[in-house]
């Protein structure tokens, strides 16, 4: 296999500013990016007090770090594991093992996006370049390197990470980094992660088995893996549940809730009880749909104080 970069670049790769902008969008992993900057958007809203000033700026600038952020370490994922991903034919195409892009144009691409996203989040508080960086270091340096490659549950500390983000909004707008409603907004993504994950691990797992990654279906099969995900999943419902312990939320957050989580709960089971791809697609769809509904939910209920005042 030829390294990426002594490959000559397709002609896809050469094509003008939108084609170069595709490009970067798969390098970055766009999708996931987005998911990630909606949950900060969401910890901000909810750190917000009532009695201050929405800064606007602080809020975007907070974003911004977190767009370079992680968009810089998503580029490094798929630098550490260009082999791995040439390997799977769900990952083959991704720039880096299909030659679309040299080695050393991911470099500059993740040493820009890591250090600029860094900076704005340390310039707007050191604990938001601390958070940020251990977000950096669990991903690409213990979960990438070390978990994923050697332990079927590597998705639980891996999923630490991945909850960062929100604690990160929540945090920049609060001032506060052990709050109990920060850390409980950490503990929705982290526990919404397992089931996030496994579901997708499961629907190609012969994928990871060619890439040589022991995740839970590989190593232990496809009737743990399930009940791994009916476990967590309920967890992950039961305490999107008692958010009003924890926030300042009513009636409308537990509505929205609650609806979200009977819907979640059939399909759960439709997914437990049938295992095609209409109830993986259905299942895996809703888990998602969730977490924007649980987040959007408490942001919804905190600022319709403001209803009132609206002429």
């Amino acid at each position: 296999m030829q390294s990426p970069s002594a490959s000559p670049l397709p002609p896809d790769s050469k094509t003008g500013l939108a084609g170069k902008l595709a490009l970067y969008k798969e390098l970055s992993k766009s999708g996931i990016v987005a998911l990630v900057l909606i949950s900060v958007l969401g910890g901000y809203l909810i750190g917000q007090s009532a009695e201050t000033h929405l800064d606007l700026g602080r809020m975007f600038l907070t974003l911004i770090g977190v767009l370079f952020l992680a968009s810089g370490s998503s580029a490094l994922n798929q630098l550490q594991e260009w082999k791995i991903d040439a390997e799977m034919p769900r990952t083959a195409k991704r720039p880096l093992p299909s030659g679309r892009m040299s080695k050393l144009h991911v470099g500059v691409f993740v040493t820009v996006g890591v250090t600029l996203g860094w900076a704005i989040l340390h310039w707007l508080s050191p604990a938001l370049g601390l958070l940020g960086l251990l977000a950096v270091v669990l991903y690409n340096g213990l979960y990438t390197l070390w978990w994923k490659k050697r332990w079927a549950y590597a998705a639980v500390p891996g999923a630490i990470p991945g909850a960062l983000p929100i604690l990160m909004g929540y945090a920049s707008a609060s001032g506060e980094v052990f709050n109990p409603a920060g850390i409980y907004l950490f503990f929705i993504l982290f526990f919404w992660q397992m089931p996030h994950f496994w579901v997708l691990a499961l629907k190609f797992t012969e994928d990871y088995r060619q890439g040589g990654i022991p995740t839970l279906p590989v190593a232990l099969g496809d009737r743990i893996t399930r009940f791994q995900i009916t476990l967590w999943g309920l967890a992950y419902i039961a305490l999107a549940l008692i958010g009003p312990l924890f926030l300042k939320v009513g009636f409308l957050y537990l509505a929205i809730t609650l609806a979200t989580s009977i819907k979640l709960l059939y399909e759960l089971r439709f997914f437990a009880k049938q295992p095609d791809n209409k109830s993986w697609l259905r299942f895996f769809l809703w888990i998602n749909f969730s977490l924007i509904l649980f987040v959007g939910a408490a942001v919804v209920d905190l600022w319709s104080i403001y209803l009132p005042a609206v002429r």
